[in-house]
């Protein structure tokens, strides 16, 4: 992500009477001596400019939370080395399972009013077990603007503005809404947050196999970004259907997922893949290490060729 990225969405959504933060991730990495820390920007911007978000799960361990950080005040233009900072940033960390910025949010309330907003909100957007989600992660927000769209501008108001880095290398600005409602979260909506560390294991696994030859893969990407567009979504897909299926081990189905992207999306249409997964549902069979030991280039080409034609990954 470039600082023209920043600066181009405080040009357009910025309003006057907003306030421009920056959230980063205590789990994730950032060295300490890095401009972008937590001590650091501490030293830069002052005590006043930075507070933890209490996520439920880690209220108790302040210095594993997130970090809200005010970058500028209403009427106040932002330092620019700390939107090259942070924009470096994003590009520095894309590959990781953890991703140390967030996103920046406009907001005309103060600094405290959002940090309890955010923390409170990881309740709402619990998993279907009932566990408090980090909802705020890139990849959990992205996942949840693809499958509760509608819900998204209640579920960040009083945020107006969030601009979003995306599992396939691009950024989002999410609009919230103005006016405060009472969240409903759909049952989807819940499931993207049980699956968000699947999905995240896929797409990192996705982007790592994307860097070396896999041998036959007609579906192998080839595009301009780091993943196709709407890579979260796809996976999201995946992985819901999988479930359906019957499919509950993440190692199997992790490997259908990775099979449909490189092989063919409608993999699980084959007869002889249908058997496989019928056993792996049982539990007789290991999707993975039966792939690897019995499934050679002419056999993928020939289960390719019976396969009708898609359109898309998902």
């Amino acid at each position: 992500m470039s600082t023209a990225t920043v600066t181009y969405f405080l040009e357009r959504y910025r309003q006057p009477d907003d306030y421009l933060y920056l959230l980063v991730d205590g789990l994730a990495e950032c060295a300490p001596e890095h401009p972008l820390s937590v001590p650091s920007l501490l030293q830069s911007l002052g005590e006043a400019a930075v507070t933890r978000v209490l996520r439920p799960d880690l209220a108790h361990t302040p210095d594993a939370c997130p970090a809200l950080v005010q970058l500028a005040r209403p009427g106040e233009s932002p330092a620019l080395h700390h939107l090259e900072w942070s924009a470096q940033h994003v590009s520095m960390d894309s590959g990781y399972h953890k991703r140390y910025v967030c996103g920046w949010l406009l907001s005309p309330q103060p600094l405290e009013v959002i940090a309890s907003h955010i923390a409170a909100r990881c309740h709402i957007t619990a998993a279907e077990d009932g566990s408090p989600s980090p909802w705020f992660e890139p990849l959990r927000l992205e996942l949840l603007c693809a499958a509760v769209a509608r819900e998204i501008t209640w579920l960040l108001c009083p945020i107006r503005f969030w601009l979003l880095p995306l599992s396939w290398g691009t950024h989002s600005a999410v609009r919230g809404n103005d006016r405060p409602v009472e969240v409903l979260m759909p049952t989807l909506g819940r499931q993207t947050q049980q699956w968000a560390p699947l999905i995240s294991n896929v797409l990192g696994s996705w982007q790592h196999l994307l860097q070396s030859p896999v041998g036959f893969a007609p579906w192998r990407w080839n595009g301009d970004t780091r993943l196709p567009p709407q890579a979260a979504l796809h996976v999201l897909r995946l992985v819901r259907d999988a479930y359906e299926l019957g499919l509950r081990s993440h190692r199997d189905i992790a490997t259908l997922c990775l099979h449909q992207v490189f092989i063919h999306p409608l993999l699980p249409q084959h007869p002889e893949i249908q058997a496989l997964i019928a056993k792996a549902r049982s539990g007789a069979l290991n999707l993975q290490s039966h792939f690897a030991s019995h499934y050679d280039e002419a056999l993928w080409k020939r289960t390719f060729t019976d396969l009708p034609h898609a359109k898309d990954y998902s």
